[in-house]
């Protein structure tokens, strides 16, 4: 422990974690001061601030003496400690802290402002004879704006000015002192390992009761915002000096020593120069004129005979000389600037012949919209007032006889701070309330000119600091190709030292799988024999039964049609690819020789064309499509030409391609693979969208083309599970199912997954879905791991996705399908003197519920209470059900809900049986403002309503549905009121930055 007291300073910005971090220092037994001294708890800081009142009273108060606050963009004036204001302040820091601190052996105190006043801190430290030593909290500056946008609704630009000043500041004037630098998302996080380098830092002791009170601090809500570190890297609204700023600090935060070391010293040496530079560059002290009136030999008062002195507005003294060659007639006339403010004319002389006439003695003197006073201790012959008006002026009149030139001398300051000295005066000596009321008037007009003054100088700023900033961002890019090619050689020279090594791990690796498949084998052909015995029972009991027996014709007849229909529909594919094949050999204007109308395109990888199908992959696709091609850029899709199995080795593959909207054909994956090395200087990016249907080992062919030709970024989209399952809803088939309802009977296994983390759940070593996971998932595997970033369209995947890939999760990136935007609200009265309406929207597909609305629309009870409408069928199948046909190529992403609107529809049904990942369905009719009834299995849908109960409701099963819906007057009252309605808009994913690959 050192022999001089030592003092705690816990710096860092406004809304980064400072309180808590002081609550962590005080819970290793620093003395913070007295709880009835801190600044009391409020409602944007329930835990408390941990502030010592007074002390955070006299930063104010100095902050306010130096023209600035706590939410200040620039640094303070040079030297700023000596001036009258950082003396007072210092003297009244340093009774504080002998009065409350000095017999402390550690103490400490915390308020982010001590980071501008730190050199004022400093010289209190030397009289004390005491010790101080550092404490930063870095925060992310994105999370940081966040927070200040929510509390004080700052805008992004001034939020990042402010948290640069503060960590910049505290980083230069700590240069040579003991400090570290604290995460606060490790504090949260990690809060008993932090406590301990706190402790280490500060050598005192760190036992099991500090241990216990430091791991009890954070709280589950202190995060509201969740940017990462590689948000910032790539959000190009973050200015280049904010990230820089910000490496410095991750740099001392990861490594203690680095604080000390020359380099980062000198970097932020030049960081802080360079702001301040900046600074003085852009706030110029502003001059204002004013204009001297002489009369002459007409009496009159002209632009002719005028001149002007330009002075300043803070109140120095200025000595002005005006020659004027020409006679100035009787009458002189000084004419103020327009803006209220307090003048002192110390001194007015004319000069003539020799002779020298103080104008302000026995001279008649006339003032327009000027309050004149005389000043404590100022001379009779002093001119002191405040100008009140557009036209302020002093008049001299009967000015002496002086020939044809005379030169003038005034001595005068201005200023538009009117002190107290200056009311008290006004007070003594005018007593009219009335011409009072009037200055402090147009004194309110003058800072509101002023407030318009200076948001233009905030313009002015923010133009050069955008413009320094793109200069820094071009030598970024330049040094961040640099170290690409150096990792690039880098990888190269490993993967040829590593071949060996992993030419004989992938040969044990197969032998491994050789047993493990060969045990698999044994004990499948085991469990396939106890099934088939089980359901060989069961028919027979069936079979004896007279139902079974009548309804045998019925059953062979069903069974002959969809295999009837399987077949047909094999051969009319096969035979209309064949078509397409051969036609792609005669055709050169649509085939791959043809002409690429774009300069750029994106390679888009899927699992059906677009074009042709429209489930949410493909429209999610259409939209991508059509926003890319606004930007002038084309999109490439290539899609499977047949139903081929992700892990089998078939030769012969033949996929289709699209370009720009416009099938050219189905070819191999030899012929793509030449096509796409010719024109890979037109590709910009690269999006998988799904894997479905295709063969992994032709997918990673064509993509090892791509990036041997040269690295692009690559985006992987999970719009489902498919990457995770080859049951792509997440569906548990149970590998024995000991009867047939058991086999029927369908269920998620999304809980079980999340929570055993994985392929370890012991719901997947009993799925059918099972036997092939873990090479399922070691095929994918490379793929997710080479991407740049896998985007996913809810938090429901992404918790999913995790729990399955935890080595991924950094790369994950939620980000829905569409937006909301253009709400309105709209009063939706009760449905009387009609029947309710009740609607299904989407595709007539058993996984969506289908069998729940078909039992629904045929029960004839509830016919007598509902009308039934099914939104976007093209077929009329019950009479029943009123159809509405749209197209969403043709109508657009609003041409459901307004189909919706159009039939003032009450109710949609949503009634999906496996979890979604996503549903468009449920934005349209979010858009529309129409409630959604829907079941706990439904995923996403769920879960969405379950966090905005105002968007519908889950209902535990059929029977409940069916209870609600038997209850009109209920449903009229619940679908009537206030509701919101939206107009969906496309979330454009804003283009992939390529990231460094390990």
């Amino acid at each position: 422990m050192s022999a001089k007291p030592i003092a705690v300073i816990i710096l860092g910005m406004h809304r980064s974690g400072t309180s808590l971090l002081a609550q962590t220092v005080r819970s290793l037994g620093v003395h913070m001061g007295h709880e009835h001294q801190m600044v009391p708890p409020r409602e944007d800081n329930p835990e408390g601030f941990w502030e010592h009142a007074e002390i955070v009273a006299v930063h104010d108060e100095l902050l306010e003496r130096l023209s600035s606050s706590w939410d200040a963009t620039k640094p303070l004036p040079e030297q700023w400690w000596l001036t009258e204001g950082g003396m007072a302040s210092r003297a009244r820091l340093v009774d504080i802290v002998s009065r409350d601190f000095s017999g402390h052996p550690v103490w400490g105190f915390k308020d982010p402002r001590t980071c501008l006043l730190l050199p004022l801190w400093q010289s209190v430290f030397e009289e004390l004879n005491m010790e101080p030593r550092y404490i930063l909290s870095l925060r992310n500056p994105l999370n940081v704006a966040a927070s200040l946008y929510k509390r004080d609704h700052f805008l992004h630009d001034k939020s990042f000015a402010i948290w640069n000043l503060y960590v910049l500041s505290s980083l230069y004037y700590t240069s040579h002192k003991r400090r570290i630098v604290i995460d606060y998302d490790r504090l949260l996080e990690q809060p008993v390992e932090t406590g301990q380098r706190i402790s280490d830092f500060l050598n005192i002791p760190y036992g099991a009761a500090e241990r216990a009170r430091v791991g009890g601090l954070p709280k589950p809500g202190l995060r509201h915002s969740s940017f990462s570190m590689q948000d910032v890297w790539e959000d190009r609204l973050v200015p280049a000096m904010v990230r820089q700023t910000y490496q410095i600090g991750l740099s001392g935060e990861r490594d203690s020593d680095a604080l000390c070391t020359d380099e980062l010293r000198e970097n932020v040496q030049n960081a802080y120069d360079q702001m301040v530079q900046i600074d003085r560059l852009l706030n110029h002290e502003k001059s204002y004129r004013i204009r001297i009136y002489w009369a002459g030999a007409d009496g009159r008062f002209t632009e002719d005979k005028s001149t002007y002195i330009t002075v300043s507005a803070k109140g120095q003294k200025s000595l002005q000389t005006v020659e004027i060659r020409e006679s100035l007639g009787s009458v002189l006339r000084i004419d103020f600037f327009t803006e209220p403010a307090y003048f002192k004319l110390s001194k007015l002389s004319l000069v003539y012949e020799g002779e020298e006439a103080n104008l302000l003695r026995g001279y008649a003197k006339e003032y327009v919209q000027f309050l004149a006073f005389t000043g404590v201790g100022e001379e009779a012959d002093c001119v002191s007032g405040i100008s009140t008006g557009n036209t302020s002026q002093l008049l001299i009149r009967d000015l002496p006889p002086h020939g044809e030139t005379a030169t003038l001398r005034l001595e005068l300051s201005c200023s538009f701070e009117i002190g107290e000295d200056v009311v008290q005066a006004l007070q003594l000596q005018h007593s009219a309330e009335v011409a009072l009321s009037a200055a402090l008037h147009d004194a309110g007009l003058r800072i509101e000119r002023l407030l318009t003054a200076n948001a233009e100088k905030e313009k002015a700023l923010k133009l050069a600091a955008k413009q320094i900033g793109e200069q820094i961002d071009t030598l970024e890019l330049l040094c961040e190709d640099s170290r690409r090619r150096e990792a690039k050689l880098a990888a190269i020279s490993r993967d040829l030292q590593e071949q060996r090594a992993e030419a004989s791990r992938l040969n044990a690796e197969i032998e491994r799988r050789e047993q493990q498949a060969k045990e698999e084998r044994v004990l499948l052909i085991r469990q396939k024999d106890l099934e088939i015995e089980n359901y060989r029972q069961e028919v027979a009991s069936y079979s004896g039964s007279l139902s079974w027996k009548i309804t045998l014709p019925l059953r062979m007849g069903r069974e002959i049609e969809r295999s009837a229909k399987r077949r047909f529909k094999g051969w009319a594919k096969g035979l209309l690819q064949r078509y397409a094949i051969r036609r792609n050999q005669h055709s050169l204007h649509a085939g791959l020789t043809g002409r690429l109308p774009y300069k750029q395109y994106a390679l888009i990888f899927s699992h059906t064309n677009y074009l042709e199908s429209m489930g949410g992959t493909e429209k999610y696709i259409y939209e991508q499509a059509s926003y890319l091609s606004q930007n002038n850029v084309g999109i490439i899709q290539i899609y499977p030409g047949q139903s081929y199995s992700l892990l089998n080795t078939k030769e012969d593959t033949f996929y289709g391609v699209v370009v720009s909207d416009q099938f050219r054909g189905f070819y191999s994956v030899q012929e793509i693979t030449e096509w796409l090395s010719r024109i890979h200087r037109h590709l910009a990016e690269i999006y998988t969208h799904h894997l479905l249907n295709w063969q992994i080992s032709d997918y990673t062919a064509l993509l090892r083309n791509v990036e041997e030709a040269g690295v692009l970024p690559h985006t992987f989209f999970m719009h489902d599970f498919f990457a995770l399952c080859s049951s792509y809803h997440m569906m548990y088939q149970p590998k024995i199912r000991q009867s047939i309802k058991e086999a029927k009977e369908r269920r998620t296994c999304i809980a079980d997954i999340i929570t055993t983390a994985g392929t370890d759940a012991a719901i997947c070593q009993n799925c059918t879905h099972g036997i092939a996971l873990a090479e399922w998932r070691e095929a994918l595997r490379p793929v997710l791991h080479q991407s740049d970033r896998i985007v996913v369209p809810s938090d429901f995947v992404k918790e999913t996705v995790a729990a399955v890939y935890p080595d991924m999760t950094d790369k994950i990136r939620v980000r829905g399908h569409l937006i909301f935007d253009r709400q309105t609200i709209i009063y939706k009265s009760p449905p009387e003197n009609r029947k309710i309406r009740i609607a299904f929207l989407g595709y007539k597909m058993e996984n969506k519920g289908w069998s729940v609305w078909e039992r629904l629309y045929k029960d004839e009870a509830l016919g007598r209470l509902y009308e039934f409408h099914h939104i976007g069928s093209q077929e009329k199948y019950a009479d029943q059900v009123s159809v509405h046909r749209y197209s969403f190529l043709l109508e657009g992403r609003m041409g459901a809900p307004n189909l919706l609107i159009a039939q003032d529809i009450d109710l949609v049904l949503l009634w999906s049986i496996v979890p979604e990942s996503y549903s468009y369905t449920l934005q349209e009719s979010i858009a529309a403002g129409v409630p959604v009834l829907t079941s706990p299995q439904s995923g996403n849908i769920a879960v969405t309503i379950d966090a905005h109960p105002e968007l519908g409701k889950v209902l535990s099963g059929e029977d409940e549905l069916k209870a609600f819906l038997f209850d009109p007057e209920h449903v009229r009252n619940y679908v009537s009121g206030d509701r919101a309605r939206y107009v969906l808009e496309y979330n454009h994913l804003p283009s992939g930055k390529r990231e460094a690959r390990s």
